[in-house]
């Protein structure tokens, strides 16, 4: 991994590692990637989000976005390694974005939708937790129900402050996992 990034586009740095008698040379480069994050239901930017970046699972940036819903970063890479673009917010399901590349970028652009929580309906029961969405017909919409152990309240704490959330967003069925970028011939 880099341990050096300037705000350049792309920077070619050496690192050597020795091993065996034999000189390892690895290129590491760094590429600059602008993420715009949006609400998914109304479209309209969200400032103060949080975007980090992973490279080979390992966190290696994090800001958040400004009133434009924009942040631009500047991302250590070395080709073929994994990178994973998280976007979060209070009051929203966090966002991933996983993505893979046979070839080095220099910029990437990607918009990210987070979506909304939604606030549910909560029973309590002496053994158990019963979680609802909050709508007239709760028969077509999921729910959630666990031993009420699970919840962690203090002995001195005012249950009617609880509050639950059931967001349910749709998933895709693709099995593939990974955005992967690969050159159109």
């Amino acid at each position: 991994m880099c341990a050096a990034v300037q705000a350049t586009n792309c920077l070619m740095l050496p690192l050597v590692f020795w091993g065996s008698g034999n000189q390892v040379v690895l290129l590491c480069s760094a590429f600059t990637l602008k993420v715009q994050v949006s609400d998914m239901v109304n479209c309209q930017y969200l400032s103060q989000a949080l975007v980090e970046v992973y490279v080979n699972y390992t966190r290696t940036n994090t800001a958040l976005t400004g009133e434009d819903g924009g942040v631009v970063l500047h991302v250590a890479y070395q080709l073929g390694l994994p990178i994973t673009i998280v976007a979060s917010r209070d009051g929203y399901l966090c966002t991933l974005l996983p993505c893979k590349t046979s070839r080095m970028p220099i910029f990437s652009s990607v918009a990210m939708s987070l979506l909304g929580l939604t606030q549910g309906n909560i029973w309590l029961f002496e053994d158990s937790v019963f979680i609802t969405a909050k709508t007239s017909d709760a028969s077509s919409h999921p729910t959630v129900q666990f031993p009420k152990r699970l919840l962690n309240l203090a002995e001195d704490s005012d249950v009617s402050s609880v509050k639950a959330y059931l967001t349910f967003p749709s998933l895709s069925t693709e099995d593939n996992k990974f955005l992967y970028i690969t050159q159109a011939e």
